[in-house]
Protein backbone atom coordinates (compact mmCIF):
# COMPACT_ATOMS: atom_id res chain seq x y z
CA UNK A 1 0.00 0.00 0.00
CA UNK A 2 1.23 3.48 -0.91
CA UNK A 3 -0.13 6.78 0.40
CA UNK A 4 -0.82 9.41 -2.24
CA UNK A 5 -2.03 13.00 -2.14
CA UNK A 6 -4.12 14.87 -4.69
CA UNK A 7 -4.93 18.55 -5.01
CA UNK A 8 -8.72 18.84 -4.92
CA UNK A 9 -11.17 21.66 -5.53
CA UNK A 10 -9.83 24.92 -4.10
CA UNK A 11 -6.44 23.21 -3.53
CA UNK A 12 -7.75 21.14 -0.60
CA UNK A 13 -5.36 18.22 -0.13
CA UNK A 14 -6.96 14.79 -0.55
CA UNK A 15 -5.31 11.74 1.04
CA UNK A 16 -5.46 8.35 -0.66
CA UNK A 17 -4.12 4.81 -0.30
CA UNK A 18 -3.12 2.96 -3.47
CA UNK A 19 -2.98 -0.82 -3.95
CA UNK A 20 -1.38 -2.57 -6.91
CA UNK A 21 0.82 -1.47 -9.80
CA UNK A 22 0.38 2.08 -11.18
CA UNK A 23 0.56 0.76 -14.74
CA UNK A 24 -2.55 -1.38 -14.24
CA UNK A 25 -6.06 -0.02 -15.01
CA UNK A 26 -7.03 2.45 -12.28
CA UNK A 27 -10.05 2.10 -9.98
CA UNK A 28 -10.85 5.10 -7.76
CA UNK A 29 -12.81 4.21 -4.61
CA UNK A 30 -14.84 6.86 -2.75
CA UNK A 31 -16.45 6.19 0.66
CA UNK A 32 -19.65 7.69 1.99
CA UNK A 33 -19.95 10.60 4.39
CA UNK A 34 -18.53 9.83 7.83
CA UNK A 35 -16.31 6.99 6.58
CA UNK A 36 -12.60 6.96 5.86
CA UNK A 37 -10.76 5.52 2.87
CA UNK A 38 -9.98 2.43 4.96
CA UNK A 39 -13.58 1.36 4.31
CA UNK A 40 -12.44 0.16 0.87
CA UNK A 41 -9.10 -1.43 1.81
CA UNK A 42 -10.33 -5.04 1.59
CA UNK A 43 -11.86 -4.56 -1.85
CA UNK A 44 -8.85 -2.55 -2.99
CA UNK A 45 -6.51 -5.41 -2.10
CA UNK A 46 -8.74 -7.82 -4.04
CA UNK A 47 -8.71 -5.49 -7.06
CA UNK A 48 -4.91 -5.31 -6.91
CA UNK A 49 -4.68 -9.11 -6.93
CA UNK A 50 -6.91 -9.07 -10.02
CA UNK A 51 -4.56 -6.71 -11.89
CA UNK A 52 -6.14 -3.35 -11.05
CA UNK A 53 -4.64 -0.24 -9.48
CA UNK A 54 -7.06 0.66 -6.67
CA UNK A 55 -6.93 4.15 -5.14
CA UNK A 56 -9.02 4.73 -1.96
CA UNK A 57 -9.61 8.45 -1.35
CA UNK A 58 -10.73 10.30 1.79
CA UNK A 59 -13.46 12.88 1.23
CA UNK A 60 -12.48 16.43 2.11
CA UNK A 61 -12.73 17.02 5.84
CA UNK A 62 -12.51 13.27 6.46
CA UNK A 63 -9.62 11.14 7.70
CA UNK A 64 -6.29 12.55 6.51
CA UNK A 65 -7.70 14.87 3.84
CA UNK A 66 -7.56 18.61 4.35
CA UNK A 67 -10.26 20.71 5.94
CA UNK A 68 -12.15 23.35 3.96
CA UNK A 69 -13.11 26.91 4.83
CA UNK A 70 -16.53 28.49 4.95
CA UNK A 71 -18.89 26.81 2.48
CA UNK A 72 -16.17 24.37 1.47
CA UNK A 73 -18.29 21.24 2.02
CA UNK A 74 -21.02 22.04 -0.47
CA UNK A 75 -21.79 19.45 -3.12
CA UNK A 76 -19.92 21.30 -5.88
CA UNK A 77 -16.69 21.11 -3.88
CA UNK A 78 -16.99 17.32 -3.51
CA UNK A 79 -17.71 16.92 -7.21
CA UNK A 80 -14.71 19.12 -8.02
CA UNK A 81 -12.52 16.91 -5.82
CA UNK A 82 -13.42 13.73 -7.70
CA UNK A 83 -12.91 15.43 -11.05
CA UNK A 84 -9.48 16.63 -9.90
CA UNK A 85 -8.46 13.10 -8.83
CA UNK A 86 -9.64 11.57 -12.11
CA UNK A 87 -7.97 14.27 -14.21
CA UNK A 88 -4.67 13.71 -12.37
CA UNK A 89 -4.49 10.05 -13.41
CA UNK A 90 -2.69 9.07 -16.62
CA UNK A 91 -5.70 7.17 -18.02
CA UNK A 92 -9.44 6.98 -17.46
CA UNK A 93 -10.31 5.30 -14.18
CA UNK A 94 -13.27 3.18 -13.14
CA UNK A 95 -15.02 4.61 -10.04
CA UNK A 96 -16.43 2.60 -7.13
CA UNK A 97 -18.40 4.70 -4.66
CA UNK A 98 -20.98 4.28 -1.91
CA UNK A 99 -23.64 6.50 -0.38
CA UNK A 100 -22.59 10.14 -0.57
CA UNK A 101 -19.60 9.08 -2.66
CA UNK A 102 -21.94 7.47 -5.21
CA UNK A 103 -23.98 10.67 -5.48
CA UNK A 104 -20.76 12.64 -6.07
CA UNK A 105 -19.70 10.14 -8.75
CA UNK A 106 -23.01 10.44 -10.62
CA UNK A 107 -22.59 14.21 -10.96
CA UNK A 108 -18.87 14.09 -11.79
CA UNK A 109 -19.16 11.37 -14.44
CA UNK A 110 -22.49 12.48 -15.88
CA UNK A 111 -21.36 16.05 -16.42
CA UNK A 112 -17.83 15.27 -17.68
CA UNK A 113 -18.17 11.73 -19.10
CA UNK A 114 -14.70 11.55 -20.68
CA UNK A 115 -13.08 11.46 -17.22
CA UNK A 116 -14.43 8.07 -16.26
CA UNK A 117 -14.38 4.48 -17.61
CA UNK A 118 -17.40 3.24 -15.66
CA UNK A 119 -19.15 3.27 -12.28
CA UNK A 120 -20.03 0.82 -9.52
CA UNK A 121 -22.53 2.69 -7.34
CA UNK A 122 -23.35 1.23 -3.93
CA UNK A 123 -26.52 2.41 -2.15
CA UNK A 124 -27.05 5.22 -4.65
CA UNK A 125 -30.03 7.51 -5.08
CA UNK A 126 -30.73 10.86 -6.73
CA UNK A 127 -33.97 11.53 -4.85
CA UNK A 128 -34.05 12.83 -1.28
CA UNK A 129 -36.83 12.91 1.27
CA UNK A 130 -36.33 15.97 3.49
CA UNK A 131 -37.21 14.20 6.75
CA UNK A 132 -34.94 11.23 6.03
CA UNK A 133 -32.09 13.45 4.85
CA UNK A 134 -32.25 15.66 7.93
CA UNK A 135 -32.43 12.62 10.24
CA UNK A 136 -29.36 11.02 8.64
CA UNK A 137 -27.46 14.30 8.71
CA UNK A 138 -28.20 14.74 12.42
CA UNK A 139 -27.15 11.15 13.11
CA UNK A 140 -23.91 11.66 11.17
CA UNK A 141 -23.18 14.83 13.11
CA UNK A 142 -23.23 12.81 16.33
CA UNK A 143 -20.07 11.08 15.13
CA UNK A 144 -18.23 14.33 15.75
CA UNK A 145 -18.60 13.92 19.51
CA UNK A 146 -16.38 12.21 22.07
CA UNK A 147 -16.88 8.47 22.70
CA UNK A 148 -15.90 6.52 25.78
CA UNK A 149 -15.37 3.25 23.91
CA UNK A 150 -15.32 1.56 20.51
CA UNK A 151 -18.61 -0.12 21.47
CA UNK A 152 -20.22 3.29 21.94
CA UNK A 153 -19.08 4.31 18.46
CA UNK A 154 -20.58 1.21 16.88
CA UNK A 155 -23.86 1.75 18.70
CA UNK A 156 -24.03 5.26 17.28
CA UNK A 157 -23.24 4.04 13.76
CA UNK A 158 -25.82 1.25 13.99
CA UNK A 159 -28.41 3.81 15.13
CA UNK A 160 -28.15 5.47 11.69
CA UNK A 161 -30.14 2.55 10.24
CA UNK A 162 -31.93 0.94 13.20
CA UNK A 163 -34.07 -1.43 11.10
CA UNK A 164 -31.06 -3.04 9.38
CA UNK A 165 -28.43 -5.54 10.52
CA UNK A 166 -25.75 -3.89 12.67
CA UNK A 167 -22.39 -3.58 10.89
CA UNK A 168 -20.00 -6.48 11.38
CA UNK A 169 -16.74 -5.24 9.83
CA UNK A 170 -16.21 -2.81 12.69
CA UNK A 171 -12.49 -2.20 12.10
CA UNK A 172 -13.24 -0.46 8.78
CA UNK A 173 -15.70 1.90 10.42
CA UNK A 174 -13.56 2.48 13.51
CA UNK A 175 -10.72 3.60 11.22
CA UNK A 176 -12.55 6.95 11.06
CA UNK A 177 -11.79 7.50 14.76
CA UNK A 178 -8.64 7.97 16.81
CA UNK A 179 -8.11 7.11 20.47
CA UNK A 180 -6.55 9.91 22.47
CA UNK A 181 -4.21 9.81 25.44
CA UNK A 182 -7.28 10.02 27.67
CA UNK A 183 -8.55 6.72 26.24
CA UNK A 184 -11.50 8.39 24.52
CA UNK A 185 -12.29 8.23 20.82
CA UNK A 186 -12.75 11.19 18.50
CA UNK A 187 -13.71 11.34 14.84
CA UNK A 188 -10.72 11.97 12.56
CA UNK A 189 -12.03 14.87 10.55
CA UNK A 190 -13.62 18.29 10.52
CA UNK A 191 -17.00 18.33 12.33
CA UNK A 192 -18.09 21.05 9.88
CA UNK A 193 -18.01 18.38 7.14
CA UNK A 194 -21.35 17.17 8.55
CA UNK A 195 -23.06 20.52 8.04
CA UNK A 196 -24.55 19.18 4.83
CA UNK A 197 -23.75 19.26 1.13
CA UNK A 198 -27.11 20.71 0.16
CA UNK A 199 -28.34 17.54 -1.56
CA UNK A 200 -31.98 18.62 -1.40
CA UNK A 201 -31.10 21.37 -3.87
CA UNK A 202 -29.33 19.01 -6.29
CA UNK A 203 -32.12 16.65 -7.45
CA UNK A 204 -32.63 18.25 -10.87
CA UNK A 205 -28.89 18.38 -11.49
CA UNK A 206 -28.44 14.74 -10.48
CA UNK A 207 -31.33 13.56 -12.64
CA UNK A 208 -29.81 15.31 -15.64
CA UNK A 209 -26.34 13.89 -14.90
CA UNK A 210 -27.64 10.33 -14.39
CA UNK A 211 -29.43 10.41 -17.73
CA UNK A 212 -26.12 11.28 -19.45
CA UNK A 213 -24.16 8.35 -18.00
CA UNK A 214 -23.33 6.68 -21.29
CA UNK A 215 -20.79 4.26 -19.79
CA UNK A 216 -20.84 0.93 -17.92
CA UNK A 217 -22.75 1.30 -14.63
CA UNK A 218 -23.72 -1.25 -12.00
CA UNK A 219 -26.03 -0.42 -9.09
CA UNK A 220 -25.33 -2.49 -5.97
CA UNK A 221 -27.41 -2.60 -2.79
CA UNK A 222 -27.88 -4.74 0.26
CA UNK A 223 -31.28 -6.36 -0.01
CA UNK A 224 -32.18 -5.22 3.54
CA UNK A 225 -31.29 -1.58 2.93
CA UNK A 226 -34.35 0.37 4.06
CA UNK A 227 -33.30 3.81 2.81
CA UNK A 228 -32.31 2.68 -0.68
CA UNK A 229 -35.17 0.36 -1.50
CA UNK A 230 -35.47 -2.06 -4.40
CA UNK A 231 -38.00 0.31 -5.97
CA UNK A 232 -35.50 3.20 -5.72
CA UNK A 233 -32.75 1.19 -7.40
CA UNK A 234 -35.03 0.10 -10.24
CA UNK A 235 -36.18 3.68 -10.69
CA UNK A 236 -32.52 4.75 -10.91
CA UNK A 237 -31.79 1.95 -13.38
CA UNK A 238 -34.53 3.33 -15.60
CA UNK A 239 -32.80 6.73 -15.61
CA UNK A 240 -29.24 5.46 -16.29
CA UNK A 241 -29.09 3.92 -19.79
CA UNK A 242 -27.89 0.30 -19.85
CA UNK A 243 -27.17 0.07 -16.13
CA UNK A 244 -27.25 -3.23 -14.23
CA UNK A 245 -28.52 -4.11 -10.75
CA UNK A 246 -26.93 -6.47 -8.21
CA UNK A 247 -28.35 -7.20 -4.76
CA UNK A 248 -26.58 -8.84 -1.81
CA UNK A 249 -28.98 -10.87 0.30
CA UNK A 250 -29.04 -10.47 4.07
CA UNK A 251 -27.12 -7.18 4.05
CA UNK A 252 -28.10 -3.56 4.60
CA UNK A 253 -26.00 -0.42 4.26
CA UNK A 254 -22.71 -2.21 4.90
CA UNK A 255 -22.92 -4.90 2.21
CA UNK A 256 -19.55 -3.89 0.72
CA UNK A 257 -17.70 -4.70 3.96
CA UNK A 258 -19.92 -7.15 5.87
CA UNK A 259 -20.34 -9.32 2.75
CA UNK A 260 -17.02 -8.37 1.20
CA UNK A 261 -16.39 -11.61 -0.70
CA UNK A 262 -19.80 -11.42 -2.36
CA UNK A 263 -19.34 -7.74 -3.09
CA UNK A 264 -15.87 -8.27 -4.57
CA UNK A 265 -17.17 -11.11 -6.77
CA UNK A 266 -19.93 -8.84 -8.14
CA UNK A 267 -17.49 -5.98 -8.73
CA UNK A 268 -14.78 -8.08 -10.40
CA UNK A 269 -17.32 -9.86 -12.60
CA UNK A 270 -18.68 -6.51 -13.77
CA UNK A 271 -15.19 -5.12 -14.43
CA UNK A 272 -14.15 -8.15 -16.47
CA UNK A 273 -17.33 -8.00 -18.54
CA UNK A 274 -17.76 -4.27 -18.99
CA UNK A 275 -14.30 -2.76 -18.44
CA UNK A 276 -11.89 -5.60 -19.22
CA UNK A 277 -8.11 -5.41 -19.05
CA UNK A 278 -7.31 -4.87 -22.70
CA UNK A 279 -5.77 -2.10 -24.79
CA UNK A 280 -8.01 0.96 -24.94
CA UNK A 281 -9.10 1.74 -28.48
CA UNK A 282 -9.62 5.11 -30.11
CA UNK A 283 -11.73 5.27 -33.26
CA UNK A 284 -11.89 8.56 -35.15
CA UNK A 285 -14.59 10.75 -33.64
CA UNK A 286 -14.79 8.84 -30.33
CA UNK A 287 -13.73 10.11 -26.90
CA UNK A 288 -10.76 12.53 -27.17
CA UNK A 289 -9.52 11.52 -23.69
CA UNK A 290 -8.67 8.06 -25.04
CA UNK A 291 -6.60 9.60 -27.85
CA UNK A 292 -4.89 11.91 -25.38
CA UNK A 293 -4.02 8.91 -23.19
CA UNK A 294 -2.58 7.09 -26.20
CA UNK A 295 -0.48 10.11 -27.19
CA UNK A 296 0.72 10.33 -23.59
CA UNK A 297 2.48 7.00 -24.08
CA UNK A 298 5.11 8.88 -26.12
CA UNK A 299 7.67 10.25 -23.68
CA UNK A 300 8.88 13.80 -24.33
CA UNK A 301 11.11 16.44 -22.90
CA UNK A 302 9.66 19.55 -21.27
CA UNK A 303 10.18 23.09 -22.57
CA UNK A 304 9.24 26.64 -21.78
CA UNK A 305 8.48 28.58 -24.95
CA UNK A 306 9.03 32.33 -24.66
CA UNK A 307 8.49 35.51 -26.66
CA UNK A 308 7.57 39.15 -25.98
CA UNK A 309 4.36 41.08 -26.54
CA UNK A 310 3.96 44.35 -28.42
CA UNK A 311 5.06 46.36 -25.36
CA UNK A 312 8.20 44.30 -24.87
CA UNK A 313 6.88 42.39 -21.86
CA UNK A 314 8.12 38.78 -21.74
CA UNK A 315 5.63 35.96 -22.04
CA UNK A 316 6.05 32.22 -21.79
CA UNK A 317 4.36 28.90 -21.24
CA UNK A 318 5.24 25.26 -20.61
CA UNK A 319 4.99 22.96 -23.64
CA UNK A 320 6.07 19.46 -24.61
CA UNK A 321 4.89 19.80 -28.25
CA UNK A 322 8.45 20.49 -29.47
CA UNK A 323 10.48 18.75 -32.15
CA UNK A 324 13.25 19.37 -34.62
CA UNK A 325 12.24 19.72 -38.27
CA UNK A 326 15.27 20.43 -40.47
CA UNK A 327 19.02 21.12 -40.34
CA UNK A 328 19.17 23.01 -43.65
CA UNK A 329 17.66 25.43 -42.98
CA UNK A 330 17.76 24.90 -39.18
CA UNK A 331 14.09 24.58 -38.23
CA UNK A 332 12.23 23.52 -35.10
CA UNK A 333 8.53 23.63 -34.18
CA UNK A 334 6.08 23.75 -31.32
CA UNK A 335 2.29 23.92 -31.31
CA UNK A 336 0.09 26.29 -29.31
CA UNK A 337 -3.60 25.80 -28.55
CA UNK A 338 -5.92 28.23 -30.29
CA UNK A 339 -7.59 28.73 -26.92
CA UNK A 340 -4.34 30.05 -25.40
CA UNK A 341 -4.41 33.65 -24.17
CA UNK A 342 -0.87 34.00 -25.59
CA UNK A 343 -1.70 32.97 -29.16
CA UNK A 344 -2.14 36.46 -30.63
CA UNK A 345 1.10 37.69 -29.03
CA UNK A 346 3.10 34.77 -30.48
CA UNK A 347 1.56 35.36 -33.89
CA UNK A 348 2.42 39.06 -33.85
CA UNK A 349 5.90 38.77 -32.35
CA UNK A 350 7.53 37.04 -35.30
CA UNK A 351 10.00 35.37 -32.96
CA UNK A 352 10.15 32.88 -30.11
CA UNK A 353 12.60 30.83 -28.07
CA UNK A 354 12.37 27.24 -26.87
CA UNK A 355 14.04 26.52 -23.53
CA UNK A 356 14.56 22.80 -22.88
CA UNK A 357 14.42 22.10 -19.13
CA UNK A 358 16.72 19.89 -17.09
CA UNK A 359 15.71 17.62 -14.23
CA UNK A 360 16.20 20.34 -11.61
CA UNK A 361 13.77 22.72 -13.31
CA UNK A 362 10.48 20.94 -12.58
CA UNK A 363 9.33 23.87 -10.38
CA UNK A 364 9.93 26.16 -13.37
CA UNK A 365 7.82 23.89 -15.57
CA UNK A 366 5.01 24.03 -13.01
CA UNK A 367 5.28 27.81 -12.72
CA UNK A 368 4.97 28.44 -16.47
CA UNK A 369 2.04 26.00 -16.65
CA UNK A 370 0.00 28.09 -14.18
CA UNK A 371 -2.27 30.97 -15.08
CA UNK A 372 -2.53 32.59 -11.66
CA UNK A 373 1.08 33.78 -11.28
CA UNK A 374 3.35 36.41 -12.82
CA UNK A 375 5.45 33.78 -14.52
CA UNK A 376 8.69 35.76 -14.91
CA UNK A 377 8.78 37.20 -11.38
CA UNK A 378 11.92 36.02 -9.54
CA UNK A 379 12.97 33.97 -12.59
CA UNK A 380 16.51 34.44 -13.92
CA UNK A 381 16.24 35.25 -17.63
CA UNK A 382 17.77 37.55 -20.23
CA UNK A 383 17.74 38.58 -23.89
CA UNK A 384 20.94 36.90 -25.06
CA UNK A 385 20.67 37.94 -28.69
CA UNK A 386 19.73 41.31 -30.12
CA UNK A 387 16.13 41.16 -31.31
CA UNK A 388 15.76 37.73 -29.72
CA UNK A 389 13.38 36.25 -27.16
CA UNK A 390 13.74 35.64 -23.41
CA UNK A 391 16.22 32.89 -22.53
CA UNK A 392 15.85 31.13 -19.17
CA UNK A 393 19.11 30.84 -17.26
CA UNK A 394 20.42 27.33 -16.64
CA UNK A 395 18.28 25.60 -19.26
CA UNK A 396 19.54 22.33 -20.70
CA UNK A 397 19.33 23.94 -24.16
CA UNK A 398 17.81 27.12 -25.61
CA UNK A 399 16.93 27.88 -29.23
CA UNK A 400 16.36 31.51 -30.22
CA UNK A 401 14.28 31.65 -33.40
CA UNK A 402 12.50 33.86 -35.85
CA UNK A 403 9.09 32.61 -36.97
CA UNK A 404 9.61 30.80 -40.28
CA UNK A 405 5.95 29.78 -40.75
CA UNK A 406 2.71 29.25 -38.84
CA UNK A 407 0.24 26.60 -39.95
CA UNK A 408 -3.28 25.67 -38.94
CA UNK A 409 -3.26 22.42 -36.97
CA UNK A 410 -6.82 21.66 -35.92
CA UNK A 411 -7.31 23.13 -32.44
CA UNK A 412 -3.65 24.26 -32.39
CA UNK A 413 -1.40 26.55 -34.44
CA UNK A 414 1.93 24.99 -35.46
CA UNK A 415 4.80 27.49 -35.19
CA UNK A 416 7.95 26.67 -37.17
CA UNK A 417 11.01 28.63 -36.14
CA UNK A 418 14.35 29.21 -37.86
CA UNK A 419 17.10 28.84 -35.27
CA UNK A 420 19.34 31.94 -35.11
CA UNK A 421 21.18 31.09 -31.89
CA UNK A 422 21.42 28.00 -29.69
CA UNK A 423 23.05 27.34 -26.32
CA UNK A 424 23.24 24.03 -24.47
CA UNK A 425 24.70 22.42 -21.35
CA UNK A 426 25.84 18.82 -22.09
CA UNK A 427 26.37 17.72 -18.48
CA UNK A 428 22.79 17.72 -17.21
CA UNK A 429 19.92 15.24 -17.54
CA UNK A 430 16.60 16.25 -19.14
CA UNK A 431 13.27 16.66 -17.42
CA UNK A 432 10.93 14.12 -19.04
CA UNK A 433 7.14 13.82 -19.29
CA UNK A 434 5.34 10.51 -19.80
CA UNK A 435 1.68 9.47 -19.25
CA UNK A 436 0.78 12.67 -17.44
CA UNK A 437 3.72 12.70 -15.01
CA UNK A 438 7.25 14.08 -14.82
CA UNK A 439 9.91 11.40 -15.18
CA UNK A 440 13.68 11.08 -15.10
CA UNK A 441 16.22 9.05 -17.04
CA UNK A 442 17.03 5.62 -15.68
CA UNK A 443 20.39 4.11 -16.55
CA UNK A 444 20.70 0.34 -16.40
Amino acid sequence: METLYFSGFGNVRLAADAFGAPDDPAVVMIPSAGQSRAYWHGSAAALARAGRYAICVDLRGHGDSGHAGEGGYRFDAHVGDLRAVLAALPSRAFVVASGMGAIIAIAAAGEVPELCAGLALVDATIWFDRDVTERLQAALARRGGVFESAEAIMQTIAALHPGEPAPVATERLLASFAQGDDGKYRWRGDPKAFDGAGLLEEEARLNAAAAKLNLPVTLIRGALNETISEATIRRLQAVIPGSEIAEIEGAGHYAATDREEEFNAILLDFLERRAPRRPLTYIGGSEPRVLRDALGCFGTGVTVVTSADATGEPLGLTANSFTSVSLDPPLILFSLAKSSANLAAFQQAGRFAVNVLHIGQQPLANRFARRDVARFDDVDWAYRAEGGSPILAGSLASFDCTTYAAHDGGDHVIFIGEVKHAWFEPHRDPLLYFRGKYRRLHFA
